[in-house]
């Protein structure tokens, strides 16, 4: 550690400036992959590399998810994995938004049950290279599910608290979920054997949905409750989230369209409170009617319509701004996908909308989410809602309807340019 921390002499400095120097003049893009890694691991420091470079280049980028700042035997972990990936030619090492996906696998590389060597690679597709990597280097019996091997793949392996990265390593030895540490909620056998059997695509959050309505016998409620808060929100208090599907599940033909607006009616009234009303932190549904919650719902929405209209009194959030997502808007002819970044523009939205997206003025102020306005010739069409991890999951048109084919089109091309995800549970419904 001392001698890292040596200054350098006269001479190594000139050589190392040398180095960079020539290094501004190398075209290192042409050389072959393993070439480039040792490289990149050539540079006396970061700072170095940086400079020869460039901060931006894909194999900065690579560096400084993978290596930079860590230990030299980490940082010969790392190498080695990397070297191993660059013989097989993929595109994995050259996706700058795939670099703390790469950054994650190298440092878990020694862990490995097989060899790169003897891995097939899947065609060229970089997102499908990445996931069958991880399962042909982690996943000892073949029986991970399709979920958290996908979840690699995505910008974030981090979920509710849980590390999906060290996830696949504790299933992929053949350990049992229910004795993985960190679970955000107690996992029974049943719970277990739902959330391995949930559909590929899933989050983590999707997955333990999915377990928990299979395991009460209410997997048709599935995309209605992901789309509501209980999709949308950290994973607190479920034992009485999960009672609230069991009270629609319960009632005889009522739309499930009312269950998101009913769980913004209670968590306004657990949480916050109604008008005068303090907050109820133990309010349940039990002894209550399905007609006298919807009833009630629905004042509520209706109540909030008037206040935002009334020129008098304004809302403590009435001039509150900020700056919204990292997500560029859209524009394609009349069309036009907007961040509403004030809450006079969610009080507009929700009027003209008849919705409650006023209501998400905190979690956008937070960076939680953001609130999307789409439009046409400038007549609203639907608000969309998106994650902090770049998700979309609420596409909803006036009077909470669904969005329609054409519409569904241009969110398509908008996922495409701002680069995002939407969730299979804010689709067209026929």
């Amino acid at each position: 550690m001392a001698n890292r921390n040596k200054p350098l002499s006269a001479a190594a400095y000139r050589w190392q400036e040398a180095g960079v120097a020539l290094a501004r003049h190398v075209d290192w893009r042409n050389w072959p992959q393993s070439k480039q890694i040792e490289y990149m691991f050539s540079f006396g420091s970061p700072h170095a590399l940086y400079e020869a470079l460039g901060v931006d280049s894909t194999l900065a980028q690579l560096y400084a998810a993978c290596a930079a700042n860590g230990s030299c035997t980490r940082q010969n972990n790392v190498r080695g994995a990397l070297l191993a990936i660059a013989a097989k030619r993929t595109g994995l090492l050259h996706r700058p938004e795939l670099a703390p996906n790469v950054a994650a696998l190298a440092a878990r590389y020694a862990k490995r049950v097989r060899e790169v060597a003897d891995w097939k690679c899947p065609g060229s597709n970089a997102y499908r290279q990445l996931a069958s990597l991880v399962r042909h280097l982690f996943d000892r019996y073949g029986n991970m599910p399709d979920w958290l091997i996908e979840s690699w793949t995505r910008p974030t392996l981090t979920e509710d608290g849980v590390d999906l990265a060290d996830l696949t390593l504790h299933l992929g030895q053949g350990n049992s979920l229910r004795n993985f540490p960190h679970l955000p909620i107690r996992l029974s056998k049943r719970l277990e054997q739902g959330l391995r059997e949930a559909p590929a695509g899933c989050t983590f959050r999707e997955a333990l949905r999915y377990a928990q309505l299979d395991a009460r016998g209410a997997l048709a409620w599935w995309s209605v409750v992901m789309e509501s808060r209980l999709g949308r929100t950290a994973l607190v208090d479920d034992a009485f989230w999960l009672s609230v599907v069991d009270f629609f599940v319960a009632a005889p033909l009522v739309d499930p369209r009312h269950f998101g607006p009913v769980c913004d009616w209670i968590h306004q009234k657990r949480s916050l409170g109604i008008r005068a009303e303090p907050a109820q932190p133990g309010f349940t549904l039990k002894g209550r009617s399905m007609a006298s919650v919807l009833a009630q719902t629905e004042q509520w929405h209706r109540s909030l319509t008037r206040e935002r209209r009334k020129g008098g009194a304004q809302a403590p959030e009435a001039n509150a701004s900020w700056v919204g997502l990292p997500v560029a808007d859209f524009r394609a002819g009349p069309v036009r996908i907007e961040q509403l970044t004030s809450y006079r523009a969610l009080e507009a939205e929700g009027n003209a909308q008849r919705n409650c997206v006023a209501t998400y003025v905190q979690s956008c102020r937070l960076g939680r989410c953001g609130i999307f306005s789409l439009t046409v010739d400038g007549t609203r069409g639907l608000t969309v809602e998106v994650t902090a991890n770049r998700t979309v999951v609420q596409v909803r048109g006036k009077y909470n309807r669904w969005m329609t084919q054409q519409e569904h089109d241009w969110i398509t091309q908008w996922l495409g340019s701002a680069r995002l995800v939407l969730s299979k549970h804010a689709g067209v419904k026929g």
